[in-house]
């Protein structure tokens, strides 16, 4: 198996043989990668006086007790979606960071996962995943002295973004859990303490940040 940027038809076909369970595994999987971005704007909205608890990595480490076997009702996650997006610090705009929204949305859309866990759900939460490195990587490129000024098409960006070793990394990712998932049909406790540590890259996020 080897997922391309961008190529969702690929990984739609992939899901569709993944029990629910799988489907919402490989999506927690994803937003640990995507949350050290979270992490760093509470961080700096922290310093700015918001005092909010962080019920995303609350509602992230709830749904990795749900796949180990913790029995959760409709209601719990109804509650922890509603908390997460109440407690969102969106009072401090000038603050705010692409990564760190993309990261809310995706565990987020993983909560609703653990409601409806549907393929085009699933994609949801890789979505975030794509649209991050999209955005980054063409932060990155406006910030070299030899790109800043260069007009190119939407279609060669998606190819610089497609080759970035970010990029390249988290698809051989992806592609990694989706085949492991594949080959283990029991979610074990030691499994999925795999699958969840294996996504740690130190601490930091998937775009290296910490």
């Amino acid at each position: 198996m080897n997922l391309k940027y961008r190529q969702f038809h690929i990984l739609e076909r992939e899901l569709e043989a993944f029990t629910p369970m799988h489907r919402v595994a490989f999506a927690a999987a994803c937003c640990e990668r995507l949350y050290p971005h979270y992490d760093i704007l509470l961080r700096i909205v922290r310093e700015e006086g918001w005092d909010g608890e962080d019920l995303f990595r609350i509602a992230l480490d709830e749904i990795w007790q749900f796949l180990a076997g913790k029995k959760v009702d409709v209601a719990r996650f109804r509650q922890l979606y509603s908390d997460c997006d109440q407690s969102y610090p969106s009072d401090y705009e000038n603050v705010d960071t692409p990564e760190g929204q993309r990261a809310a949305g995706a565990i987020l859309y993983t909560l609703e996962l653990c409601l409806d866990p549907t393929v085009q759900q699933t994609i949801s939460v890789v979505e975030e995943i794509h649209e991050t490195l999209f955005e980054y990587i063409d932060y990155l490129r406006c910030q070299s002295e030899d790109e800043y000024s260069e007009d190119i098409s939407h279609e060669e960006l998606v190819e610089i973004v497609s080759n970035h070793p970010f990029t390249v990394r988290e698809m051989a990712k992806q592609s990694e859990d989706l085949q492991r998932l594949q080959e283990t049909p029991t979610l074990t406790a030691k499994f999925l303490q795999w699958l969840r540590t294996s996504s740690e890259n130190g601490g930091k996020s998937l775009l290296d940040l910490s």
